[in-house]
């Protein structure tokens, strides 16, 4: 018999409350992460984690092979929490293969956001021993359930941080909280920002960045609306690893959560330009012609 919503409730809080301390206790206690210096040249690092999601990582890593600028995308960062539909070899392997694509593998306390913290510390051991100008200065926080539509979609958001002053570009949403509030599942953070003591990482919440946005804004940085779903850059399905947990972990807090049902971030097209596009790369999806994706990808994103 399912546990009663209150329980249910109290396990969601107390893993996030568990999560929020011991994040912001280590910054607080060690400072923030690796500052790479602004050159004005944006350079990405795309940031993802996987959780049960592997059907949904292959859609967006091949959307992501069409962009017309794949020379802002220094490196993408991979954090699989310990998921249980199989993907882990493909991962592997395709990581293997690409000297762009770094994985992860987390065992303990999977949830989302410490899943981003361990890929922006993974980012930073990497880059530690490289220059600044070599380096990723931008972080693409990127759900694996999101579709790069438009092939320039990177160009474009690489404009937009051309004003010196924007520490951070999204789809905004003002009407939520007291301060702009970019969604999470597609956030850029200029790198220089997010490093500082001062900022907030990323939390377990319903709105995972929100405190590191705050935070931004608070200090001085500027957001910038970048409408990501909006104008059509990307379609983000949403809540995908949420319905996955329910199947695979089903006694993860995860699986509790009341919402799981995908929302399309609201377009109305949205239910059917996804099924359009996975209908259009089910082969590559095939398990036979995973070796194949693997090259593909490799030979892309390296």
């Amino acid at each position: 018999m399912p546990a009663p919503e209150a329980i249910n409730r109290l396990r969601r809080r107390s893993a996030q409350f568990a999560d929020q301390l011991a994040a912001l206790l280590r910054r607080r206690i060690k400072g923030g992460n690796l500052t790479v210096e602004w050159n004005g040249k944006p350079r990405f690092a795309l940031l993802c984690v996987n959780f049960h999601t592997t059907h949904y990582l292959k859609l967006m890593l091949h959307s992501l092979t069409q962009q017309e600028n794949l020379s802002l995308l220094d490196r993408v960062v991979i954090v699989d929490n310990a998921s249980r539909d199989g993907g882990l070899p493909f991962m592997r392997t395709l990581a293997g293969h690409s000297d762009k694509i770094q994985l992860i593998e987390n065992q303990r306390w999977t949830n989302h956001a410490r899943g981003m913290r361990l890929a922006m510390a993974a980012l930073d051991q990497d880059d530690a021993v490289r220059p600044d100008s070599e380096c990723a200065n931008v972080l693409l926080f990127c759900d694996p359930d999101v579709l790069f539509l438009r092939p320039d979609t990177l160009r474009s958001l690489a404009s937009v941080f051309q004003d010196s002053q924007v520490s951070h570009a999204g789809e905004l949403r003002t009407h939520l909280r007291p301060l702009p509030e970019a969604q999470a599942s597609f956030l850029a953070v200029r790198r220089d920002w997010a490093a500082r003591r001062d900022i907030s990482p990323w939390v377990n919440h319903g709105s995972p960045a929100w405190w590191m946005q705050r935070d931004l804004i608070r200090s001085g940085g500027k957001a910038a609306h970048f409408p990501s779903n909006q104008q059509g850059h990307i379609l983000h399905r949403g809540r995908s690893a949420v319905a996955a947990t329910r199947t695979f972990d089903p006694t993860h807090p995860y699986a509790t959560a009341r919402r799981r049902d995908a929302h399309y971030m609201g377009r109305p097209d949205g239910a059917a330009t996804w099924a359009a596009i996975e209908e259009s790369l089910a082969d590559w999806l095939e398990q036979s012609r995973e070796k194949e994706l693997v090259g593909y990808l490799a030979e892309r994103l390296s």
